[in-house]
């Protein structure tokens, strides 16, 4: 209820500020592309906070990564980045875009992890011969 509150009271103060602060740059992302980016950045942030031997074997720059995945480059990514949060309602928009796809990337890898563990249980279950006497 405490999150519901404040965001509510960020998404009021974030609509009455309608004025845009930043011009639209010229080759501004799609919302939908910075909605993709930012959604590889934390998946990104995580693998380096948890696997970042992995990162370094296979030889990935993050940054690097994006801008090849993308076709574009840190001006671009930097000037898109600033329009999009000179507009604080588009921003939370996008950004609630990319927590529900977090949301539901952790749910289909839980429900993954469920199915092997319950699998491995069944494993280590003693099995009952025919004819076994109890």
């Amino acid at each position: 209820m405490k999150r519901f509150i404040v965001l509510l009271l960020v998404f009021v103060l974030l609509v009455s500020c309608k004025e845009d602060v930043v011009d639209k740059p010229e080759n501004l992302i799609s919302k939908k592309t910075m909605v993709d980016i930012y959604y590889d950045i934390a998946i990104l942030n995580a693998a380096k906070s948890s696997a970042v031997n992995k990162l370094e074997e296979n030889d990935i720059d993050p940054i690097e990564y994006l801008y090849k995945k993308y076709d574009i480059d840190s001006t671009l990514l930097a000037q898109s980045s600033v329009y999009y949060t000179s507009n604080p309602a588009l921003q939370l928009e996008m950004f609630t875009k990319v927590e529900e796809r977090l949301q539901k990337l952790k749910d289909t890898i839980d429900g993954k992890l469920k199915k092997k563990q319950e699998k491995n249980v069944k494993k280590q279950q003693p099995v009952k011969k025919a004819g076994a006497k109890k």
